[in-house]
């Protein structure tokens, strides 16, 4: 049928020009896109809208787009939500923003691209991409941008060749007109890096057999996958041989674990991972171990935890060669740029390699062959405790600890430096327990260490007192392994419990690197306060380990036990590593498609204007900026979906902040009168700086709040901002009345208080446990009628921000 279809719209073509008629709608290509060479990606597009929608606005589609063809959502954005910068190198910002963004695409696109070419070459450009029954659209970052949904490894090398020419004509922008204009391609950057990811994580899930809730049943998704990744470097057995995958690549640790399935060693070596590469381990490997999150890694080798690591690219710089020598760890490089001082040794066999490495004691060696590096690493790793080239224990003993400790001058030095403000030097003074106490709180970057001009070996000194308080034994949790992309199915629940029920205040997305100074619990604690109070919280990246390590000492559970991992309200979902991210705008446009049935292909400017002003989500990035967080960063707000960062926010180089008081500025359009009104200042900010964790739980929960929110969404929004200002501020925020618009939107143990507060601090008449007449913003006094006439949308009235999607008459 399809295909009869698109024979008589090619008839069609070819005797009227470029038309195409959707039933009885006649649409003109030349105002829709540019471009003849994409006009099937167009028409394709145009029947799946419908005769229906196309007779209501003009469409136009961004197929392959450039910045500038997303503009008219990014004006709308910039329009309301100034950029504010914190480190101008030149004018508009262009090095702190625009260049920023560039780098981390830059890294994401280089390892999508090795990991894409790799995949054809083992499973040829035919391979099938199936993400599983339970996922109905696929790829929707890429389809966002290109205008389809990659359905093999060809399709996914013309998405990627895409993306990768936008980068070029995004680095050569050294002149924009205005700052607008940097913005734009600021905010493209980040969108691509979504269809970078995207295409890394679908490969992962489609050709190398990673967890995907796709290719499951939702009956099982509220135990998938099951508690039992181990997770902390306390989970190690190091009587056994252990080896360490450290990077973004996970392809060595792939080829080692075939190996060691394929000759039976399960249970006779351990696999590891840090960081990006520890999170993609378990959903391939059951017994992988996660130990910490990739800026931590210090911590693993002072403990003297590996044999052997495997060193792969990586998205910041560590003195890994030097780490490994301390503790004769050995190194075997693939990639790049890992290990470029390192002895290439691809050519030889794996026994010449193993026994010149233990023989001549080499550091380490880099190898290209994938499949050769996947034997070599757990041969070493066996050979290495069979011959007894390591010692059993790098820790310092107690008086080792108070001997190098007291060679401390209390000059304060390693205070200055450090970026957790930690008291090291009190706490050598103080001795062994102070020590140990500082292992919570340190981030273990080595700064102090640097610093200290007696050269004491600080680092090493709050780990072994850490063990020897027994921190590094009980330094061990559960998580659940990363699950993939949400279904559709869980959106058509989540949607009735956040859109029309009011059953829980909105889905909350903790994403980061994890590298932040305090206590690693505070994830943990972020996610436990929403999901206690029915919100669906989501992990992505190296924090998701930093939520494991929340334990219930009542219930005897791990956070990830306590909840299940369907993705509704009150449910814990880890989307997976770094690449995983992409399943967070993913998910939030299979909102708007389930709300509203826009297929999200090539039509950003309408799936983003729904999802802005009704989907109550907000992403919370804790830990390091890193350039390719600064593109997250970038792309999440294009999409509509608010930023909190922290707790080092104020480092971020650039933020999106609404101004409250400028009411010229919170409005929208009727959709079907076309009459522009006054609406809530909602959300706020789209990408704003936090502190604390208090600040980000409060901030989170303001930016909930949503102009074309019902009745018992918008009383649940309320509610979640009234109450974590209370918990962590004592007061209500300045400004909760704004989004009243009726007794029935205030939580009824606080209606009364909230009702006197409305008559004495904000003016409005209140007869009994009723609002009479409220205050407009004008300041004038009227009725509930006429208050919600001027104020704000009609319940839901479809509305919007763009004059174009306003219905034609």
């Amino acid at each position: 049928m399809r295909a009869k279809r698109h024979r008589e719209t090619k008839e069609k073509i070819e005797k009227k020009g470029r038309i195409v008629w959707v039933g009885d709608v006649e649409v003109n290509l030349e105002e829709v896109v540019s471009g003849e060479e994409i006009e099937d990606i167009a028409t394709d597009i145009l029947h799946e809208m419908g005769e229906r929608r196309l007779k209501q606005w003009k469409p136009k589609l961004n197929i392959f787009a450039h910045a500038s063809d997303i503009a008219e959502w990014d004006n709308v954005l910039l329009n309301r939500y100034r950029p504010v910068y914190t480190n101008i190198k030149k004018e508009y910002g262009l090095d702190s923003s625009l260049q920023e963004a560039c780098k981390g695409l830059s890294r994401q696109l280089a390892f999508a691209r090795e990991l894409l070419d790799f995949s054809i070459k083992l499973f040829g450009r035919d391979k099938e991409i199936d993400i599983g029954r339970s996922i109905t659209y696929p790829t929707m970052n890429t389809s966002m941008l290109t205008g389809f949904y990659t359905t093999n490894l060809g399709e996914m090398d013309r998405a990627l060749s895409y993306a990768e020419s936008q980068l070029s004509e995004l680095l050569i922008s050294d002149f924009a007109r205005n700052e607008i204009e940097f913005e734009e391609k600021t905010l493209h950057a980040g969108s691509l890096i979504f269809l970078a990811m995207e295409i890394s994580e679908t490969i992962k899930m489609c050709c190398f057999d990673f967890f995907n809730a796709g290719k499951h049943p939702a009956t099982e998704y509220s135990d998938f996958p099951p508690v039992e990744t181990e997770v902390g470097i306390g989970a190690v057995d190091t009587t056994k041989p252990v080896v360490v995958f450290f990077g973004n690549n996970f392809l060595p640790a792939w080829f080692a674990i075939e190996y060691v399935r394929r000759e039976g060693l399960d249970n006779i070596i351990e696999i590891c991972g840090v960081g990006a590469v520890g999170h993609d381990i378990p959903r391939f490997y059951k017994r992988g171990k996660v130990l910490t999150s990739a800026t931590k890694i210090r911590k693993v080798f002072r403990a003297g935890i590996p044999d052997v690591v495997v060193v792969s690219d990586s998205c910041f710089e560590f003195d890994l060669l030097a780490e490994a020598k301390r503790v004769d760890t050995k190194v075997i490089a693939y990639g790049n740029k890992a290990g470029n001082e390192l002895e290439d040794r691809s050519e030889d066999s794996v026994e010449d390699i193993i026994n010149d490495i233990l023989e001549n004691d080499l550091p380490g060696i880099k190898l290209a062959n994938l499949e050769k590096a996947g034997e070599l690493v757990v041969k070493l790793a066996q050979e290495i405790k069979k011959r007894g080239k390591r010692k059993r224990n790098y820790l310092l003993s107690e008086n080792e600890i108070k001997e190098e400790a007291s060679r401390c001058k209390s000059c304060d030095t390693c205070f200055e430096v450090c970026p957790s403000r930690l008291a090291l030097s009190k706490a050598m003074k103080e001795g062994v327990k102070a020590l140990a106490d500082i292992y919570d709180e340190c981030i273990f970057c080595g700064e102090c260490e640097r610093a200290c001009p007696e050269g004491i070996p600080i680092v090493d000194l709050i780990i072994s007192a850490a063990s020897a308080a027994g921190k590094i034994r009980e330094d061990k949790y559960l998580m659940r392994a990363g699950r993939g992309p949400m279904s559709e199915l869980e959106w058509r629940d989540l949607t009735f419990g956040i859109i029309l029920g009011g059953n829980g205040p909105g889905m909350i997305n903790i994403i980061g690197c994890g590298n932040y100074p305090g206590s690693e619990r505070e994830v943990a604690d972020m996610a436990r306060y929403f999901l206690e109070r029915n919100a669906l919280v989501t992990v992505s990246g190296c924090v998701a380990a930093d939520v494991a390590k929340y334990f219930d000492a009542e219930e005897k559970k791990y956070l990830f036990e306590q909840y299940i991992a369907a993705g509704v309200l009150k449910g814990l979902v880890n989307f997976g590593g770094c690449t995983a991210i992409s399943h967070v705008p993913s998910a939030v446009y299979r909102g708007a498609l389930v709300g509203s049935g826009y297929v999200p292909k090539a039509n950003w400017t309408q799936i983003a204007d729904y999802l802005y002003a009704r989907l109550p989500v907000v992403v919370i990035m804790w830990g390091a900026g890193t350039e390719e967080m600064y593109a997250v960063a970038s792309g999440l707000v294009r999409s509509g979906i608010p930023v909190v960062v922290g707790p080092s926010g104020f480092k971020f180089k650039r933020y999106f902040m609404g101004d409250k008081y400028d009411r010229s500025r919170w409005w929208m359009y009727d959709g079907v009168t076309g009459e522009k009104k006054e609406v809530e200042p909602c959300p706020t900010h789209m990408l704003v700086p936090v502190e604390t964790k208090e600040e980000a739980i409060a901030m989170s929960a303001k930016l909930l709040h949503r102009p074309l929110a019902l009745r018992d969404p918008r009383l649940a929004s309320l509610e979640a901002e009234n109450e974590a200002h209370k918990i962590f501020f004592d007061e209500y925020p300045d400004d909760w009345h704004l989004y009243v618009r009726s007794e029935q939107e205030l939580h009824v143990m606080r209606k009364v208080e909230l009702l006197r507060k409305l008559e004495t601090e904000h003016g409005w008449e209140v007869e009994g446990m009723r609002i009479k007449r409220a205050r407009h913003r004008s300041g004038e006094l009227m009725d509930m009628a006429t208050y919600n006439k001027k104020y704000g949308i009609q319940l839901g009235r479809y509305s919007t921000l763009v004059p174009r999607l306003i219905t034609k008459k």
